[in-house]
């Protein structure tokens, strides 16, 4: 039962993932990144310019970090209470899924089905 409760952990961790559309908010963080490194190449822009401009992007990626962070947060807790509950209900342990989530051989076969997986529904969403 317990790897069954890890398999939920896993592929709750990745639903909620993209149902809080966390990959594009790490896309902006990238894209903020790029914004950010012209502002700093551009010579047109006097150093005070710059600065603001700078300002504004270091405000923005600020609000990206915690938006990333706050939705991991909730991503990965929200399985794992869930398992919780239902070791405190007599339904697998906590522990014993903890354990099956640290294993070599799960995280192996995890990611090479996450893959598969992922490639499958990339192919057909485009």
């Amino acid at each position: 039962m317990n790897f069954v409760l890890a398999c939920f952990v896993v592929v709750g961790f990745a639903v909620t993932i993209d149902l809080l559309g966390l990959v594009d908010q790490a896309l902006k963080v990238g894209q903020r990144s790029r914004k950010s490194f012209e502002i700093l190449r551009d010579s047109s822009m006097s150093d005070r310019e710059k600065e603001k401009a700078m300002q504004k992007q270091s405000r923005k990626l600020f609000k990206l970090f915690g938006i990333l962070l706050g939705g991991s947060g909730l991503a990965l807790v929200l399985p794992l209470a869930i398992v919780w509950l239902l070791g405190q209900a007599g339904i697998g342990t906590f522990p014993g899924t903890l354990a099956t989530l640290t294993r070599v051989d799960f995280l192996l076969v995890v990611t090479f089905v996450g893959i598969l997986i992922y490639l499958i529904v990339r192919r057909f969403r485009n």
